[in-house]
């Protein structure tokens, strides 16, 4: 009887012993912190969590698993859900919300970057520039506890910046820049955090347009224009609207030979003294004159007039002459042919036989 006895006690005690070990078990799941286990992208960047979250039943003591998930939505209920990154500016805000299909969802909880976690109430808006990272969960009635999710956001609140590129240097004077219609345009944007999104563009009063930066653009309407730009990036930052005035020069140079002495026209031929002085003259209304080019009749290539030309041998002789404005317009080739005689004429002295009366 006494060795029945001792069989029993010892065999209560054990059970206890093992409702204790259980108790002290399950107290340790439910107090376990699940943080969220992110991985690594092949960029470096972290990515959300997949695995389920384990909980633990406060009635029976048994675990399972959960794959309820929350919904991250904007403010204007754009939905964000899985995306590794954004790019957004301080006036954007993020609303959480969360389903369950059994006993409800209880609350949401977050928290951004390193902080601690609070219960969501209110949008979340984000004002420090750079990247910061929304880890969220949601909870139930039942006490299922959602594995936590994660959002990398890049938080860019500085425009862009963007200039002017011509592929040919504008001419200035006196305050204005002038160039041809054959110049071409594009532009050079930087943005530090998200990046540019697109660079747009007007010429006068037309509609902006955005620009591809493989079709460089002209401006070919001859006169005064304004070019209108500005640059988005990809945080909805735009900038500020620059302006650029152009000139178009449209219109080349005139140009023309002025003999010292006049030639003269003998029986259809042209002449010119032997000594005369050719001096040729260019004029420009817009951009002005950059050069004089001309050639004699025994040249090959045009070459730079410097100084007037004079002509004391004899023989046929054609000046050519061209000029370039300060934009590129070149003009027509003016040329003016003639001929020198440097032999004096012969002159004799002859008796007339006198008449008689």
């Amino acid at each position: 009887m006494a060795v029945s006895a001792y069989k029993r006690i010892l065999a209560i005690a054990l059970v206890f012993a093992s409702i204790s070990l259980f108790s002290q078990e399950t107290e340790n799941l439910e107090e376990e912190s699940v943080e969220p286990t992110a991985t690594e992208s092949a960029t470096g960047e972290p990515r959300e969590a997949t695995e389920p979250a384990s909980t633990v039943d406060r009635k029976t003591g048994t675990s399972s698993t959960t794959s309820r998930s929350a919904t991250v939505t904007t403010s204007e209920a754009t939905p964000v859900g899985d995306s590794n990154e954004i790019f957004i500016n301080s006036n954007t805000t993020f609303e959480l919300r969360a389903t369950d299909d059994s006993s409800m969802v209880d609350f949401i909880e977050y928290r951004v970057n390193n902080s601690d976690l609070i219960k969501y109430t209110n949008p979340i808006s984000l004002s420090t520039e750079g990247i910061s990272q929304i880890t969220y969960r949601s909870v139930d009635k039942a006490g299922n506890i959602e594995a936590f999710k994660l959002l990398t956001v890049i938080v860019d609140n500085t425009p862009p910046t963007v200039s002017l590129l011509s592929e040919e240097p504008f001419y200035s004077t006196e305050g204005s820049s002038y160039t041809s219609k054959t110049n071409t345009f594009s532009f050079k944007a930087k943005d530090e955090l998200s990046g540019v999104e697109k660079v747009e563009y007007a010429i006068n009063d037309s509609e902006f347009q955005t620009f591809s930066k493989d079709n460089p653009f002209r401006v070919e309407k001859d006169g005064t224009n304004l070019i209108r730009y500005t640059a988005t990036d990809n945080a909805g930052n735009k900038s500020r609207e620059a302006s650029v005035a152009v000139i178009i020069d449209d219109k080349a140079p005139k140009v023309e030979i002025l003999p010292a002495t006049p030639l003269v026209d003998i029986d259809g031929k042209i002449y010119s003294r032997k000594g005369n002085t050719f001096t040729v003259r260019a004029t420009d209304a817009e951009s002005g004159v950059r050069r004089i080019m001309v050639k004699m009749s025994d040249e090959k290539e045009f070459r730079p007039y410097v100084e007037p030309i004079v002509v004391n041998t004899g023989g046929e002789f054609t000046i050519e002459a061209k000029a370039i404005d300060n934009v590129g317009n070149e003009s027509e080739v003016v040329s003016t042919s003639f001929y020198v005689d440097v032999n004096p004429p012969q002159s004799e002295i002859k008796k007339i036989k006198q008449e008689e009366q």
